[in-house]
C-alpha cells in the first residue's frame, strides 16, 4: 500500500497568491523604513538585490517543487538526495521555522488590530487568529487557497493605491524629499555605503521567501511543471516590482531620517497624501498582510509535518489524512496547537529570530540537494530546469552564508538552539518508538485470551467454532470456555463453587465437548467452572480476574431489537465488561466464505472491520465492507468510494488490499444492509452504535434490527473504551453535527 497522497486542487493563480501572501506578509508595512532609514534612497537597491539574491534560490525551488512534486518542501527534496539526521534536521527546522512564522503573523494581526480596537489583548487576539485559521486549513488546501486569492488581491491592491496615490496626490512625491539626505547614497565612503547595503539585505532578505511555501504545496499543484516554476519566478518578480515602487513613493513623501524611526512608515506616508482614511486603509493592509502570512504558514507548517511522519521521524498518525477533507488533519491539529502556544508568548522579536534563520537553514540545504538530485536522478524528467547549473545552486549558498554573516547574534544562537533540540529528537526517536512497540506488543499479548461463556447446547457449537476461528487469526490467543452456575442468595459462594468442584452438576459434560472440539483445531484451551449469584455478574466477574481477557464471545437467540429486561446477560455485559464484547447471533448457512462489513466511522464499526479480516483470513473466505448513502447524498460514488477505501487501510493496513469495497444507496441504512445481505453472504459484523450505552438497546437500533432480519449469522461487536473517552467522543461527534 502505497503513501497516501494530497488532492491537487491548486491552480496557478492560487498558487501565486500563496506565494506572494507568504512573502510579502507584514514585513514590507515595518522593515521598508527601517531599511530606508539605513540606506536612504538606495533602499531601491537594497531590494533589487535581496530579490537577485533568492532568484538562485528560487530557481532551485522551481525545479525541484516541478520534478519532485511532493509536500514537505525543502525537506522532502534533502530526504531524495540523503538520508539519516541531515534530513531530518532539514525538516524539523522547517516545521518549526513555518510553525514559528505563522505564530509571528498571528502576533503581527494582533498588534494591526489594535489600531482599531485599542487595549485588544494581544496574546488572545494572536491565538484567536491561529484556531481561526487552523479551521480554515482543516476545511482544505482549495479552501485556503481561495482564502488566499482574496487576502492577497486586497494587498496588492491596497499597495498599488498607496503608490498612484503617492505619485498623483497633491501632497504625495516629491524628488527633494527623495533627495532630503543629500544624493542616493548618504554615506560618504563606498565601503560604508556597501556595509549598510549588505545590512539592510539581511534585514529584508525574509521578504523573499515565498517559494519555500509554495514548494511545501507542491504536492496539492495542479500541473505542477508549469504551474509551480510559474508561480515561483513570479512571486519573486512581482514582490521586488512592489517593494521598490513602495519604498520610492515613501521616500518621496517622508525624509528617509524620519522613515527609518517610524513602525508604520507606509501608514504614516500615506496619512500625509491621503488624510486619515490613508493610515487606516494602510493598517487595514497591513492586517491583511499579516493574515496572508498566518494562513499560508499554517498551510505549509503542517504539509511539513504530514511529511516527516510519512518517513517515520514523526508518528504515524500524523500522516493520516482526513478521507472527506482531503486535508492532514492530525498534523494541522498539532501544528495549529503549536503556533497557538508560540503566538501566546506575544514576543514578536524572538518568533521572528526563529522564523528568519530556519528559512535560510532550510534554502541553503535545498539548493546542496538540487546538486545531488541532479547526479542521483540524472533521467527524471524535469520541466523546469535551473539555467547556468550548477553556478546558480552554488551562488545561492554563497548569498545565504553573506546574509547569514551580517545576523545577529541572538539570532543565531536561537537557531542553533532549535537544531541542537532537534538533534536530541533523532537520537531518541528511535528507541522511544521501540518503547512505544514493545509496550503495545506486551499489553496485546497480556490479553490473548478469548472467554466463551457456554451455557446453550444449541448455540454453543457455532459460538466454539467461532472463537476458535478468532484464536486461530490470533497468534497466542486461548479459549477460554466458561459456564456460570447461578447460586441462591442464602447459599455462599465458597460452597457452592467446593460442590461443583466435585460434581460438576451437569455443566462440565458441556465444557469438555467444547474443548474437545478446540483442541482439534489446534487453539489452546482452558475450562473454568464458575459459581456466581447471576451468570452476567459471574462472566463480568471472571473478566476482571483473568486481565489476560481481551474479548468476550457470547450467544444468543433472543430477539435484539425490542427494549431489553432488566437483568439481560448481554446487557448486563455489554454495560460492566471492560473488554471487547462480541454477541454471535448463529444461522447456521454452512461455511462462512462470504463475509461483509457495514462501515461506520467509530470504534466500534472499525474493531468489526479487523474480525471480519482475521476470520476472513482463517477460512479463506472474502470480506465486503459496505458504506450505506442517502440518494440525496451529493458527493459522486468515486469520492465515496476513497472515504470507504481510506476508512479501512486506517484499520487494517495493507490487509485492506484484499478487502471488497461497496458503495450502496438507499433511503434507509438497516433496510440498505439487510438488501446486501440477500446476496449470498454468509456472515455479517457488525459494530454496535452510539446507542449502546443507552441501555434501552443491546447494540443500538440499526445493530439489533439487523440481528433479528438478516438471513444469515450475524456478529455483533462493542470495542471497549474508558467511559470518560467515550463520553468525549459522543459530545465532540455531537458538536460536530451542529
Amino acid at each position: 500500500m502505497g503513501k497516501r497522497q494530497l488532492v491537487r486542487t491548486l491552480g496557478l493563480s492560487q498558487i501565486l497568491m500563496l506565494g506572494i501572501g507568504g512573502t510579502m506578509g507584514a514585513g514590507v508595512f515595518v522593515l521598508t523604513g527601517h531599511a530606508a532609514g539605513l540606506v536612504g534612497p538606495a533602499v531601491i537597491l537594497v531590494f533589487l538585490l535581496a530579490g537577485l539574491q533568492s532568484l538562485p534560490n528560487s530557481l532551485s525551488y522551481a525545479e525541484l517543487a516541478s520534478s519532485f512534486p511532493v509536500a514537505g518542501g525543502g525537506y522532502a527534496y534533502i530526504s531524495k538526495a540523503t538520508a539519516g539526521m541531515l534530513p531530518f534536521s532539514v525538516g524539523w527546522v522547517s516545521w518549526f521555522s513555518s510553525m514559528f512564522y505563522a505564530a509571528l503573523s498571528a502576533v503581527g494581526a494582533a498588534y494591526s488590530l489594535q489600531v482599531f480596537v485599542p487595549g485588544l489583548p494581544v496574546s488572545l487576539t494572536a491565538v484567536g487568529m491561529v484556531l481561526l485559521f487552523a479551521f480554515i486549513s482543516l476545511r482544505g488546501s482549495e479552501e485556503a487557497g481561495r482564502t488566499q486569492v482574496i487576502l492577497a488581491a486586497i494587498l496588492l491592491g491596497s499597495l498599488a493605491l498607496f503608490v498612484i496615490g503617492g505619485l498623483i496626490a497633491p501632497n504625495g512625491f516629491r524628488w527633494s524629499t527623495f533627495y532630503s539626505a543629500g544624493g542616493f547614497f548618504i554615506y560618504e565612503s563606498w565601503v560604508e555605503n556597501m556595509a549598510r547595503i549588505f545590512q539592510a539585505i539581511t534585514l529584508v532578505n525574509v521578504l523573499f521567501v515565498g517559494y519555500e511555501v509554495i514548494a511545501t504545496t507542491a504536492e496539492e499543484a495542479k500541473s505542477p511543471g508549469r504551474n509551480i516554476p510559474l508561480a515561483i519566478l513570479g512571486t519573486i518578480f512581482i514582490c521586488a516590482l512592489v517593494y521598490c515602487a513602495v519604498a520610492f513613493v515613501a521616500l518621496g513623501v517622508i525624509p528617509a531620517s524620519q522613515l527609518g524611526s517610524s513602525s508604520t512608515p507606509l501608514s504614516d506616508a500615506a496619512a500625509r497624501f491621503l488624510g486619515p482614511w490613508g493610515a487606516q486603509m494602510m493598517g487595514l493592509a497591513g492586517l491583511v498582510a499579516t493574515i496572508t502570512s498566518l494562513n499560508t504558514a499554517m498551510l505549509s507548517s503542517a504539509r511539513v509535518a504530514l511529511a516527516l511522519s510519512r518517513d517515520g521521524y514523526l508518528p504515524a498518525i500524523l500522516a493520516r489524512i482526513h478521507p472527506r477533507l482531503k486535508t492532514p488533519v492530525p498534523a494541522i491539529v498539532l501544528s495549529g496547537l503549536i503556533i497557538a502556544l508560540a503566538a501566546l508568548s506575544g514576543d514578536e522579536v524572538f518568533l521572528s529570530y526563529v522564523s528568519n534563520f530556519g528559512y535560510m537553514f532550510v534554502v541553503f540545504f535545498t539548493n546542496v540537494s538540487l546538486i545531488l538530485l541532479r547526479r542521483k536522478f540524472p533521467d527524471v524528467p524535469r520541466a523546469f530546469r535551473t539555467p547556468w547549473y550548477p553556478v546558480m545552486p552554488i551562488l545561492g549558498c554563497l548569498g545565504i552564508i553573506v546574509v547569514e554573516v551580517f545576523t545577529e547574534w541572538h539570532a543565531l544562537l536561537v537557531g542553533l538552539g532549535m537544531i541542537a533540540v532537534g538533534l536530541i529528537v533523532y537520537k531518541l526517536q528511535r528507541p522511544v518508538h521501540r518503547a512505544i512497540e514493545v509496550a503495545v506488543q506486551t499489553v496485546e499479548a497480556a490479553r490473548h485470551e478469548i472467554l466463551v461463556p457456554l451455557a446453550n447446547p444449541i448455540t454453543a457449537e457455532r459460538l466454539v467454532q467461532m472463537a476458535a476461528i478468532i484464536g486461530k487469526a490470533r497468534e497466542e490467543a486461548t479459549l477460554v470456555l466458561l459456564s456460570i452456575v447461578p447460586v441462591p442468595a442464602a447459599t455462599p459462594l465458597s460452597v457452592a463453587q467446593e460442590l461443583l468442584d466435585l460434581r460438576g452438576n451437569g455443566h462440565r459434560e458441556l465444557l469438555d465437548r467444547a474443548a474437545d472440539y478446540a483442541y482439534r483445531q489446534g487453539v489452546p484451551v482452558r475450562k473454568l467452572l464458575q459459581a456466581a449469584r447471576s451468570v452476567a455478574a459471574g462472566i463480568v466477574a471472571v473478566a476482571e480476574e483473568r486481565s489476560g481477557v481481551g474479548l468476550i464471545l457470547l450467544g444468543w437467540q433472543g430477539q435484539f431489537a425490542t427494549r431489553p429486561e432488566k437483568g439481560h446477560i448481554v446487557n448486563s455485559v455489554l454495560q460492566n465488561a471492560r473488554c471487547d464484547v462480541a454477541v454471535l447471533r448463529s444461522r447456521d448457512t454452512g461455511q462462512l466464505g462470504r463475509i461483509l462489513v457495514p462501515v461506520g466511522g467509530g470504534p466500534h464499526s472499525r474493531q468489526a472491520l479487523r474480525l471480519g479480516r482475521e476470520i476472513a483470513r482463517v477460512v479463506g473466505g472474502t470480506m465486503t465492507a459496505l458504506r450505506i448513502l442517502p440518494p440525496s447524498a451529493k458527493s459522486d460514488a468515486e469520492t465515496e468510494r476513497e472515504v470507504l477505501r481510506q476508512i479501512v487501510e486506517d484499520r487494517l493496513g495493507a490487509d485492506a488490499e484484499a478487502v471488497e469495497l461497496r458503495i450502496i444507496r438507499h433511503d434507509e441504512i438497516a433496510a440498505g444492509i439487510l438488501a446486501a445481505a440477500e446476496e449470498g453472504y454468509d456472515l455479517i459484523i457488525i459494530g454496535a452504535s452510539e446507542e449502546w450505552f443507552l441501555k434501552e438497546m443491546l447494540f443500538g437500533s440499526i445493530p439489533d434490527r439487523i440481528a433479528d432480519k438478516a438471513p444469515c449469522s450475524v456478529l455483533l461487536v462493542r470495542k471497549h473504551e474508558p467511559s470518560s473517552v467515550s463520553w468525549l467522543r459522543r459530545r465532540m461527534k455531537r458538536i460536530g453535527r451542529t
